[in-house]
């Protein structure tokens, strides 16, 4: 019996000292991903816990039923297990954040893109792995399509959160990707394709084109109920797929 009850000790005093190391990596891991609102959330969130834990550390202590006293250790190995789950997902969110950082104090290059967007991919897919579980959807398939939008967005926020003009999501891209598809359609012959290359030369150069198709963009991707009276609704009449 005192064999277990020193046992029983040392497990107490292991989730403890276990509890503070995990909170401690949390909050260095949470201070290096570097957004105010980032670690004050956190903080918030972290002391609630402690203060969860000291009081059923208090009730463990205090002179209570064994299987209370058990009970208590039982919660604290839970609460245990849900910092190292969030230290797994701030591990994999951590270089994430950088890399999004590093497209925004400098020059992106395409090595800053490619890992914004895989490890924004792998923080989202880890994040929402639970949720995927119940969505009511294939798993992977919740998972792709909830990484994929939310890179996108992050990198959409991040650019736009600078300069609502400087989106990369804007009519810049939209220019690159139309050059880029008429470079790639070998079957159209050279005067359609030297008409076409003239057609996007001044959609791109042209102010008030490139502003709006920029704003046009920027409610597709950030505010889509924007376009409901700026052609949406005329759209969908024309489709047939509104009364």
């Amino acid at each position: 019996m005192l064999n277990q009850l020193a046992q029983m000790d040392m497990s107490i005093y292991f989730q403890s000292v276990v509890f503070l190391i995990f909170i401690a990596i949390l909050l260095r891991l949470h201070w290096k991903i570097g957004s105010f609102m980032h670690v004050a959330s956190a903080i918030v969130k972290y002391v609630v816990l402690i203060c969860i834990f000291i009081y059923i550390f208090l009730n463990w202590a205090s002179d209570v039923n064994p299987s209370l006293r058990n009970s208590s250790l039982l919660i604290m190995t839970l609460i245990n297990i849900y910092l190292l789950w969030h230290i797994i997902i701030s591990s994999v969110e951590l270089p994430y954040r950088r890399a999004l950082r590093s497209c925004v104090d400098g020059v992106c290059t395409m090595t800053d893109l490619e890992q914004a967007f895989n490890n924004g991919k792998r923080y989202y897919k880890i994040r929402y792995l639970w949720t995927s579980l119940g969505s009511g959807v294939a798993p992977w398939r919740f998972l792709r399509g909830i990484a994929a939008e939310r890179t996108r967005d992050d990198l959409h926020r991040v650019f736009v959160g600078l300069d609502p003009k400087s989106s990369i999501f804007g009519s810049s891209l939209f220019n690159h990707f139309l050059l880029q598809q008429l470079d790639a359609d070998k079957s159209m012959d050279a005067a359609k394709r030297a008409e076409r290359r003239r057609a996007i030369e001044f959609l791109g150069s042209d102010p008030w084109l490139s502003e709006k198709t920029g704003e046009f963009l920027n409610h597709l991707l950030a505010t889509p109920e924007g376009l409901l009276e700026k052609g949406l609704k005329d759209t969908l009449q024309d489709a047939g797929k509104i009364a």
